[in-house]
């Protein structure tokens, strides 16, 4: 009976450059890793502008909505101060019992009310401290029973639409009466009083 031969047992080869292809591997993943999380933040601000876009878009859209009588509310607040103004002169030649003005009063009153609807009122002016945003200053007076800055006349009636200034109110602003008018005014006092005028 013939024996098998036995042939020693050889030990695994490591293949070619084992190591070096590993090394590669890892850094082929981590340029990969790199290359996904940069792709990644991209894609979230990309996102994030287009809902930032979206919501600008809505927001736009519902103002537009919002004052899309704009223009047409403005145009016909001439037309109210031509009432007003026809108003004054019926007033001061009619009696509050006259029909006519009993009727333009009315029209008058429609008008502000229904514009009202839409969200038209009117900016309070006199007495108030001047606010650029809601007044137009058409000139100061001198005023020592006001602070400055303060408005002492109407000269035109101011809007505002929803909140937001349609036109301004034209008025007129107090300020420091100066020091000659002061000591001048304070001679006439003393005058009336019967007092002798103080010498500087």
């Amino acid at each position: 009976m013939s024996k098998k031969k036995r042939y020693p047992r050889r030990e695994e080869e490591e293949p070619e450059g084992g190591a070096g292809e590993q090394a590669a591997r890892s850094e082929g993943a981590a340029d990969l890793q790199e290359e996904r999380d940069d792709l990644l933040g991209r894609l979230q601000r990309v996102s994030a502008d287009y809902m930032n876009y979206q919501k600008r878009v809505q927001r736009d859209i519902a103002q537009a909505r919002e004052f899309a009588n704009e223009e047409l509310i403005k145009a016909l607040l001439g037309v109210l101060d031509d009432m007003e103004r026809a108003l004054e002169a019926a007033r001061a030649n009619h009696s509050s019992d006259d029909p006519l003005l009993q009727g333009m009063v009315l029209v008058h009153d429609k008008t502000l009310e229904t514009l009202g609807k839409f969200g038209l009122e009117r900016t309070e002016a006199v007495g108030r401290p001047f606010d650029p945003d809601e007044h137009s200053a058409m000139m100061q007076e001198p005023a020592s029973d006001h602070p400055p800055q303060t408005v002492l006349r109407e000269l035109q009636k101011g809007y505002r639409l929803k909140g937001r200034t349609l036109r301004p109110s034209a008025v007129t602003v107090s300020k420091a009466p100066e020091e000659d008018e002061s000591q001048e005014q304070q001679d006439q006092e003393q005058e009336e009083q019967g007092d002798p005028p103080t010498d500087e």
